[in-house]
C-alpha cells in the first residue's frame, strides 16, 4: 500500500510506502515524518502512485489551483475506489 502525500515545504505530491517512517521529497529534499503527512490517497501499487501523482500535478497546473478542495479529494478518492472495484468485477468475471 502507497500514500500519496504532499511535500509540506514545496508542495510537491509524491507517494510513500505506508511502512516508511520518513520521505525525503525528490523536489526540495525535505524530510517529513509519515505518520504526520495527511495522505490525499492510498494506492496499491506504486506505478499506480507515480501516475496518479503526475495526474494531479497536470490537474493543478491546468486549473491554476495550489490545492485540491476537499470536495475534489473526495472526488478523487470515490474515483479510484470505483476504478479499483470495476478492476476487482472484471477480473472476477475471466
Amino acid at each position: 500500500m502507497y500514500l500519496i502525500i504532499r511535500c509540506p515545504s514545496c508542495s510537491t505530491f509524491t507517494y510513500v510506502d505506508h511502512f516508511q517512517k520518513w520521505k525525503l521529497c525528490p523536489q526540495c529534499g525535505h524530510a517529513q515524518e509519515v505518520v504526520k503527512a495527511p495522505p490525499y490517497l492510498e494506492v496499491h501499487d506504486f506505478h499506480e502512485a507515480e501516475h496518479i501523482v503526475k495526474q494531479m500535478q497536470k490537474h493543478l497546473h491546468a486549473n491554476k489551483k495550489k490545492d485540491f478542495s476537499p470536495e475534489e479529494t473526495d472526488e478523487l478518492r470515490h474515483h479510484y475506489t470505483e476504478a479499483l472495484r470495476k478492476r476487482v468485477t472484471n477480473h472476477h468475471v475471466h
